[in-house]
């Protein structure tokens, strides 16, 4: 049996761009903006959020909402609680708070 604590929730913040595989989201169901973003743009961009969050100056569920490409918006971005292991087992693994990319190879 499990406790808690070999438990982990994992939420986040997904901002699609041109390289995105799907270019489009609950927000923007055409696609427009999404492909005129670049990739750099998109990342900068969940950095200076990521800085609002930690800093205080915003909070995770007001930027997720407003800011998030993903349909797990409609649940405040939870993508849902993981086993540790399951977790120590990916490939790419973001730090807590680090802004990471999802590397297709």
């Amino acid at each position: 049996m499990s406790s808690s604590s070999d438990k982990v929730r994992a939420l986040h913040i997904l901002i699609k761009h041109e390289g995105s595989r799907r270019k489009a989201s609950w927000k923007d169901p055409e696609g427009r903006i999404i492909s005129n973003t670049a990739s750099d743009a998109a990342v900068s961009q969940l950095k200076a959020l990521r800085d609002d969050i930690l800093s205080g100056k915003s909070k995770f569920e007001d930027v997720e909402s407003r800011y998030s490409d993903c349909s797990s918006t409609k649940r405040g971005g939870d993508l849902g609680s993981f086993e540790r292991k399951q977790v120590d087992d990916l490939r790419f693994v973001a730090e807590l708070g680090a802004v990471g990319s999802k590397r297709n190879e």
